[in-house]
């Protein structure tokens, strides 16, 4: 029962992780973007300097990698001959996009520097737009007009969520930052996207930017978004989760090494005249206590191994059959599992067996 409980546990932990694993990969690699709040309680129109971006990397030592963003809002209709995507989130973003958010280049190529020095008209679209306005065509050095600027298309990268969609993921158009700036002119809106190293390191990054920043803007008040707070979240109620049951699994192991310690000192008290007669005849008090160790180590390694089949036939049939989850069988869990009925098997039998050695050969013999 208590192997069952442990095993369990693990099965919903690993399952719960796989999930989160899962979203994570729908959306790009988690990141905050700062922005600043004036006196007034509204945003201010000022955008963070490369400056900043030295001084954060310079002196955050876990951001992984930092873009930077715009927003274009001009335009949110593209068209290649008679097929036309509308509601197209258009970016401006720095050369590291890629490197930030974790997207795959599908075809082509990302921006060069040299497509940023010569403001080219150059532009990557995600699948999803690509599907739309091609559909089995390659979209590669086609030209398409966002709005009334033409582009030629060098790259595809996969459609996923930035984190601030809610329903449908939109179809996504990136330009390299220097032409959308001279493109779009006032109306876009430049943001940073900072990237931790692991996802469990977004509350501190989120303290330690606003620290950095708020010494540097002392007049503004630093707020953050970022696209992984309800993942932070499941992770830390799936945590609390995982301890509750374990601290089930453990009473239900601490009761099932109470039940083999009594089978051990019934075992002892029954074969008395057994003991006495392998000490007459040669065996060690060592011996001795490893014949009735090794009993209750089979007793639990059976036991466990039966916990952990059923364990794993009733979470494989509930993932899909009752619900869909992610779940494969784990030899981790299992290894951890079995030592954990093994640890409570030979402690729980330590005692018992070594009184089983102090017992008197002669008062044995007599015990008939």
């Amino acid at each position: 029962m208590g192997v069952a409980a442990i095993s369990a546990t693990l099965n919903i932990a690993d399952i719960t992780n796989a999930q989160i694993e899962t979203k994570l990969a729908e959306r790009d690699k988690p990141y905050l973007t700062p922005y600043l709040i004036g006196e007034n309680g509204f945003e201010i129109d000022n955008e963070l300097k490369p400056d900043d971006e030295v001084t954060l990397k310079r002196s955050v030592a876990i951001i992984r990698e930092i873009s930077s963003v715009s927003s274009i809002y001009s335009a949110r209709s593209v068209q290649y001959e008679n097929n036309e995507a509308k509601d197209v989130r258009t970016y401006g973003v720095s050369q590291n996009y890629i490197s930030t958010t974790g997207r795959k280049i599908l075809q082509g190529r990302f921006f060069k520097t040299v497509d940023f020095e010569q403001y080219r008209p150059v532009a990557i679209i995600d699948q999803k737009l690509a599907a739309t306005l091609f559909r089995k065509q390659s979209p590669l050095n086609q030209a398409i007009f966002l709005a009334n600027t033409r582009l030629t298309v060098i790259g595809v990268v996969e459609t996923k969520s930035n984190g601030q969609e809610f329903g449908e993921k939109s179809s996504t158009l990136w330009l390299p930052s220097t032409f959308a700036r001279a493109l779009a002119g006032s109306f876009q809106f430049n943001t940073l996207q900072i990237s931790p190293y692991r996802l469990q390191d977004m509350p501190q990054l989120k303290e330690k930017v606003k620290q950095v920043l708020s010494q540097r803007y002392p007049k503004t008040v630093v707020e953050t978004f970022d696209n992984a707070a309800d993942l932070l979240k499941e992770r830390e109620l799936q945590k609390s989760a995982t301890q509750a049951l374990a601290l089930v699994g453990v009473v239900a192991l601490l009761i099932s090494g109470v039940g083999i310690a009594n089978i051990t000192i019934a075992s002892v008290l029954e074969r008395i005249e057994e003991i006495g007669i392998r000490r007459a005849i040669g065996a060690t008090q060592f011996e001795v206590m490893m014949q009735f160790v090794l009993e209750a180590l089979l007793l639990s390694i059976v036991g466990g191994t039966l916990a952990i089949v059923s364990v794993h036939g009733l979470t494989q049939t509930a993932t899909t059959v009752i619900i869909q989850a992610p779940y494969e069988f784990s030899w981790r869990s299992t290894a951890l599992s079995m030592g954990a009925a093994i640890a409570v098997g030979v402690g729980s039998s330590f005692l018992p067996a070594l009184k089983a050695t102090k017992v008197d050969i002669i008062a044995a013999l007599r015990s008939d």
